[in-house]
């Protein structure tokens, strides 16, 4: 275990607030149980030995169950990378430059997921930057009226600009295919046009759940700039079951209708 620091950041963070209180605590203790490198062995009883000694002599089974589901919710959210090594299953704290300030950072044990050992060698933070747009050269007036928002479109993606995104869209799969796929949108799209238009999507009251878009796929389409879904037909998604207790509410009303006719018809007689 190693002395870390914290900064005042990571309390605002929305990417840390994104994730459950227990996994933001079992993040802070990754940060202590990797090495300088930010890589550490995935191996659950490992972790929970050296972070939470005391709750696994208290409580072994509910402690090893609750690290465990937040370890793959930091996955899930990309705060975690979990890869094979040669020997080992290992995992990487993502955006660790970015968290954590190592003035004399020893040598990795293992290596990241791009196969590098030492502090600040990786090029994982910038994995999902886009380079710029080729143009022609311009000059004179004709380079004067480059616009502010056409600067913005073509600015390099980073990995903060992706997750605050991902963070927004309603289905969390294919993530390796979304960041490709986010890079190529930022080329076409701001990144305030991206996160408006992903909210529209999730907020959408005609989306269905089960039919949501992969993330890669919504982004490949180009879908920040598409009109509201249609209204849902909900008899359409019916199942025959559904549709036979339907058509037996409908009779068992139209029964009672006729009694209560009967009965008043009988009463005035």
């Amino acid at each position: 275990m190693r002395i870390r620091g914290t900064k005042p950041e990571f309390w605002k963070s929305r990417r840390i607030s994104s994730v459950s209180w227990d996994a933001r605590l079992v993040l802070k203790g990754l940060e202590s149980y990797v090495d300088d490198n930010g890589v550490g062995v995935d191996d659950i009883e490992l972790i929970v030995t050296d972070v939470f000694p005391r709750d696994l002599f208290a409580n072994s089974r509910e402690t090893v169950a609750r690290v465990s589901e937040a370890i793959s919710e930091l996955h899930q959210a990309g705060l975690v990378h979990r890869y094979k090594g040669e020997m080992d299953n290992l995992l990487y704290v993502s955006f660790w430059e970015s968290i954590q300030r190592i003035d004399k950072p020893g040598k990795g044990r293992n290596p990241r997921p791009d196969g590098t050992f030492d502090y600040k060698e990786s090029e994982i933070r910038e994995s999902v930057a886009s380079p710029p747009e080729v143009v022609a050269p311009v000059t004179g007036e004709q380079g004067n009226r480059v616009t502010v928002d056409q600067k913005r479109k073509t600015s390099p993606a980073t990995q903060d600009d992706f997750f605050d995104w991902y963070v927004d869209y309603p289905r969390k799969e294919a993530r390796a295919a979304a960041e490709r796929a986010y890079t190529k949108a930022r080329t076409r799209a701001t990144q305030e046009q991206l996160i408006e238009g992903t909210r529209r999507y999730r907020e959408d009251p005609n989306r269905e759940p089960a039919f949501t878009k992969l993330p890669a796929t919504w982004l490949n389409g180009g879908c920040w700039d598409d009109e509201p879904l249609p209204p849902k037909n909900v008899t359409q998604f019916k199942t025959g079951a559904e549709k036979r207790m339907d058509q037996g509410r409908a009779n068992h009303d139209m029964f009672a209708q006729m009694d209560a006719e009967n009965e008043m018809k009988e009463l005035r007689q």
